[in-house]
């Protein structure tokens, strides 16, 4: 039984059903990067126009559909790759036509267009788990290939850049790299120029989609050479084939310049920087937390690839070749995605510059299994593990598409708090920790949460408060300075601190405008900002609740109680309460960049 076909039916129906049940095919999906992405289409098949001036046209439209750069001379430049855009093509096409039929706007963005696409993005996976079957039923069995196939699929964030984020690069240029594989080993294998010729093309059109791709070649030098036995032997399969070689390199070249002739046609320049503020921190690679962060690391929130780990072992013996290629590789691919600035690649489910490589983790995952499975022991154990696996992919992806897995705030408390949470919780937002990513592409280490270093910051940097209820301590000018924890967003002005330390475990909260928070006796004990010096009520207590936490609690001298935050809105601030309950709770922030002035 061709157990192999049928997962890759079932992946597809289950996909379809995603489709359907959430009403996807109705809505937008050109979202988060893909409006980049995407530009090309529009601006080349509808409005002719890759200078984009077309925008100035209709400006409120084209606003959240087209990002650009705005260059030298006033001139525009699409940010992303064009290799998406050649690859959907055909289909966008295609959707145009059947605009122009039913009647539908012919604007390039209308459902027709995008549920074209959403197709093409569909056929170059069913195309990729095509060969990528036939390439893993050259080492394993029917079973473990249709495991693999399925596990690969909705066991990772594959499934949701197959669906929800589907016009994101990652589906396709997983795909493409699946059938790059395939003809690249059966070239090894066979010599034949039609597959060289096929492994060129759609090679180059991996580059065009993302040109870190070009780093996979050292994966396929290594398992070259080693595949046949050195560089000599390699050189003597290589010496009748030259002709061949020589035309698939400039088939690369050629698919892969398409970028460069873009980018000469909008800027007058061959090659040009299109990550203008952006840039790789080669000095700092965040390896350990790309991996293992819960923020979104790849183990953490794909941790079936584990079994590819487990599988080079079984590699190691039988496919030497595969496994140096694979353990060259991956290293170098995770240095340097863990280098670019926003490590973690800011909106997204999952590690996703990661589902590109997925098609190179195949094979050892593959591996995995088989070897798990080869021992009847195991074989039942390994079975319910997959199975569970796979099944907290998909109540985690429902969970991201809620909400319920914050999309680049994730913290370890975080993760196990709302583990199986079916609705966002205080509790949950309040554990949430935002990455500071202006430090970061300044190549500054990140600000620790930590008691002494918060002590150290006592005088020299401003800071703010955040209570339970996720709203920030502010002023309230209007209510004679009384604080309350009622400001949702951050404001400079009235939610900055200065905590002067004035010895003997006590310290003065001071406001942006040099009044000290007092305990106002008159008015039931309500903090308010109006004194100009400190005396024994504006004397506090800091109580952190963890040495290694910003969570702190404020207790007051003058009345010897903790600062409570009333439940009621506007929240206002007493020092009235006894124990330290959820109320009493707040979270500390430093803002280094702001010199405080004492």
């Amino acid at each position: 039984m061709k157990y192999s076909l049928w997962s890759i039916i079932l992946i597809f129906a289950f996909i379809l059903s995603i489709f359907f049940s959430f009403n996807i095919w109705k809505k937008n999906r050109i979202i988060i990067d893909a409006p980049s992405y995407y530009t090309y289409l529009p601006a080349t098949f509808i409005y002719g126009d890759l200078h984009l001036n077309f925008i100035d046209r209709n400006p409120a439209f084209f606003k959240n559909r087209i990002w650009y750069y705005k260059i030298k001379d006033g001139k525009r430049l699409i940010k992303h790759p064009v290799g998406i855009s050649v690859a959907l093509s055909p289909f966008f096409l295609a959707g145009h036509l059947a605009a122009k039929i039913t009647g539908g706007l012919q604007d390039g963005y209308s459902l027709c267009y995008q549920n074209a696409a959403s197709i093409g993005v569909l056929f170059y996976l069913f195309i990729g788990l095509f060969y990528l079957r036939k390439l893993l039923l050259n080492y394993f069995s029917e079973k473990i290939t249709a495991l693999t196939l399925i596990s690969i699929v909705l066991g990772t964030n594959l499934l949701w850049y197959s669906s929800f984020e589907g016009l994101m690069p990652h589906a396709i240029s997983f795909s493409l790299l699946c059938v790059c594989l395939y003809h690249f080993y059966a070239w090894l294998k066979n010599a034949s120029r039609k597959n060289l010729l096929l492994f060129a093309a759609v090679f180059g059109l991996s580059i065009l989609i993302r040109p870190l791709a070009l780093t996979i070649g050292l994966y396929f030098l290594v398992v070259a050479v080693l595949s046949k036995g050195g560089f000599r032997q390699l050189w003597e399969f290589l010496q009748p084939q030259l002709g061949n070689i020589i035309l698939a390199l400039f088939l690369v070249i050629a698919i892969a310049s398409l970028q460069l002739m873009y980018w000469k046609y909008a800027t007058g320049y061959w090659i040009y920087d299109v990550y203008i503020d952006e840039h790789f921190v080669f000095s700092s690679p965040q390896m350990s937390l790309f991996l293992f962060s819960f923020r979104k690391g790849v183990f953490v929130y794909t941790p079936i690839l584990l079994f590819a780990v487990i599988g080079f072992i079984r590699l190691y013996k039988i496919q030497r070749a595969i496994f140096y290629g694979t353990v060259i590789l991956m290293p170098v691919t995770v240095f340097l995605l863990s280098s670019w600035w926003a490590w973690s690649y800011g909106i997204c489910w999952g590690m996703r510059p990661m589902i590109d490589y997925y098609s190179l983790l195949s094979i050892p995952l593959a591996s995995g299994f088989a070897m798990l499975f080869s021992k009847k022991m195991f074989a039942f154990i390994g079975s319910a593990l997959v199975v569970l696996l796979i099944a907290l992919n998909l109540f985690q992806t429902w969970q991201y598409k809620n909400g319920l897995i914050h999309y680049d705030d994730m913290t370890r408390k975080a993760y196990i708090k709302g583990f199986f949470q079916t609705r966002p919780s205080p509790e949950w937002q309040d554990l949430l920790r935002p990455y500071d990513w202006d430090r970061r592409i300044k190549g500054l280490p990140q600000i620790e949460n930590y008691k002494a270093y918060f002590e150290s910051c006592y005088g020299r940097y401003y800071v703010y408060f955040r209570g339970a209820n996720m709203q920030y301590v502010a002023i309230n000018p209007k209510a004679q300075n009384a604080v309350a924890a009622y400001a949702k967003e951050y404001s400079a002005d009235v939610c900055s601190f200065t905590v002067r330390d004035l010895g003997n475990g006590t310290a003065g909260i001071v406001s942006s405008d040099e009044h000290f928070l007092s305990v106002s006796s008159m008015y039931d004990n309500v903090l308010i900002a109006n004194a100009d010096r400190a005396g024994a009520n504006e004397l506090f207590e800091i109580v952190y609740l963890e040495e290694d936490d910003n969570r702190i609690a404020l207790k007051s001298k003058a009345t010897g109680k903790y600062v409570t935050m009333s439940p009621a809105f506007p929240n206002i601030l007493f020092a009235t309460a006894d124990t330290i309950g959820r109320n009493e709770i707040f979270r500390l922030f430093v803002i280094e960049v702001n010199q405080a002035r004492y």
